[in-house]
């Protein structure tokens, strides 16, 4: 698409959205406080805050505020202002994948949401993370880098462009930049673990693309002494089960 002449400032709102799946099975009691335990280390609000001010830094952003919190049992929130950084503007590279992006006045914001259900064996974890900027470049470009540092199950990715802004004839644009669908944006290398479905809404600028692990290692879904004692027939049975959860939540119906 030709460069578009504005009228002031380019105040068209992209919004991406992840919504991340994890899917553990567990058996033991034991293995249930362990599965908390894990949560509340690996996603606590700090390493969520770094993983944040990493992308903003990545992406050319200067950080304006920071709110994060813990939650009891498990469960954790982190949200970050930010605004275009000027010291970016005449790089040539982007930091991740050699993009340079510049977001302004906008925010960060992820959260987390463990299941506290026992009983039922398959414990999903959620982290949902939003990125909505303003400002003439999207935030697509960072997609790679999100699904690699999260390495989910399951996650959907939902990309909006909200509002218009006006070129130097006064005529408003709803869109700036050509897109047909997110998965052109995810790189060759991730879409070869992951089965796809794409759902394009053109008129509304409305784009997911729903993605799931195509094979399954039953070692990233279980705490390693569950499979102690475990023949070849209960395995198969407990990946059966993960295959279930995978499968309802991509498809969103249970089966």
């Amino acid at each position: 698409m030709e460069k578009i002449k504005l009228y002031g400032f380019n105040n068209l709102n992209k919004i991406l959205i992840f919504c991340i799946y994890d899917v553990f099975y567990i058996n033991e009691k034991k293995n249930y406080n362990k599965y908390i335990k894990y949560i509340n280390k690996k996603y606590n609000s700090e390493r969520l805050t770094k993983i944040l001010k990493k992308i903003c830094f990545s992406i050319g952003a200067s950080i304006l505020n920071i709110a994060h919190q813990n939650y009891i049992p498990q469960g954790a929130s982190s949200v970050i202002l930010f605004k275009e950084n000027e010291n970016y503007k005449n790089k040539k590279k982007f930091l991740i994948n050699d993009y340079l992006m510049h977001l302004d006045k906008s925010h960060i914001c992820i959260h987390t949401y463990p299941e506290n259900i026992f009983k039922k064996k398959t414990n999903i974890f959620r982290i949902d993370l939003e990125i909505s900027t303003c400002g003439v470049i999207s935030p697509l470009k960072i997609i790679n880098y999100i699904i690699n540092k999260f390495k989910s199950d399951v996650l959907s990715i939902d990309y909006h462009i909200r509002g218009f802004t006006r070129n130097i004839e006064n005529n408003k644009i709803y869109i700036d930049h050509k897109i047909n669908s997110i998965e052109d944006f995810i790189s060759k290398k991730i879409l070869l673990k992951y089965k796809t479905k794409n759902i394009n809404i053109k008129k509304v600028n409305t784009f997911i693309t729903k993605l799931i692990l195509k094979k399954i290692n039953l070692k990233n879904f279980i705490f390693s002494n569950e499979l102690k004692n475990k023949n070849s027939k209960e395995k198969k049975e407990i990946i059966k089960k993960i295959k279930k959860n995978l499968k309802e939540i991509y498809n969103m119906k249970n089966i």
